[in-house]
């Protein structure tokens, strides 16, 4: 599988020489995508935990999703979306597996979540590997869960964000 942010070396051939402080710049960031990435899996399985032995009321908190805001920093809607994907990884090895090797970003494994079953999870890590998270994200619109990558998108089952102000 592909790692974070790898690929770039196929568009340097096109433009000739690339300086030595870019390709460091280069190594160091996917590294920090990698180790972001290997962050995001420790985190999920800790919040799982965390909730499992109630945390946040032995800590004093009024819900999971405040503790997770307060302790973490997350905003509300961050950290119920984090609770609900930690749970769905504990449910899908090969998702978490690609997350914990930096192969998959927390973005591409927040979507996996939304479709990937066990019977499915090792189609879509394929599927979606050397993939940008805005790929992934158009990849999954319109599935269900259970559906398979080569599935037909359901058009009634597309997201549609709205956004008013």
């Amino acid at each position: 599988m592909q790692m974070i942010g790898v690929g770039v070396e196929a568009h340097s051939s096109e433009s000739g020489h690339v300086p030595d402080e870019a390709w460091e710049a280069h190594r160091r960031l996917t590294a920090i995508a990698q180790r972001r990435a290997q962050l995001d899996a420790e985190e999920a399985e800790w919040l799982v935990i965390a909730e499992r032995v109630g945390v946040h009321v032995l800590l004093g908190f009024g819900s999971f999703v405040e503790y997770v805001e307060r302790a973490l920093g997350h905003s509300a809607a961050a950290a119920r979306e984090r609770w609900r994907v930690a749970r769905r990884l504990g449910e899908l090895p090969a998702v978490s597996d690609a997350l914990h090797r930096g192969e998959l970003s927390w973005s591409g494994a927040r979507e996996l979540a939304r479709v990937a079953t066990a019977d499915t999870e090792e189609e879509w890590v394929e599927a979606v590997r050397g993939k940008t998270a805005r790929q992934v994200e158009q990849l999954v619109s319109g599935m269900r869960l259970g559906d398979r990558p080569d599935d037909a998108p359901d058009p009634d089952a597309v997201r549609h964000v709205l956004r008013f102000e």
